[in-house]
């Protein structure tokens, strides 16, 4: 099935999102590690912070943007690509900074802080 462009633009910003809540929520990465391998586990989460900063600076200058901190998610979103694309998936340390920078891009992006943990 083919999507039309802006449903298929959607579809990769809603992903893009979700790649990000993975790593703020510390949802395991094992699988896909394995599966793919790191460098492409590094990749995937460098494009969807990509895709959406890209997404943030073009709202950006609309009068109504959909990013309710957009300067402060741009910063987040900026050093999540930085520090993504040399991570060490199994150093700690690495990982509680790669997490408080996908927390803080999607607080930015949303305008409310997140729970540490999601419901069950």
């Amino acid at each position: 099935m083919h999507l039309d462009p802006a449903s298929e633009k959607a579809a990769r910003i809603a992903n893009a999102l979700n790649g990000l809540g993975h790593i703020a929520f510390e949802h395991p990465l094992e699988w896909a590690r394995s599966t793919k391998g790191d460098a492409k586990v590094r990749e995937e989460f460098h494009e969807d912070a990509t895709l959406v900063l890209e997404l943030v600076e073009s709202d950006a200058g609309r009068k109504s943007p959909a990013t309710r901190r957009p300067a402060e998610c741009k910063a987040a979103l900026s050093r999540f690509r930085d520090l993504v694309q040399t991570i060490d998936f199994d150093d700690a340390a690495s990982m509680a900074r790669l997490k408080e920078h996908a927390r803080q891009a999607l607080e930015a992006f949303m305008g409310e802080t997140l729970p540490e943990k999601l419901p069950e």
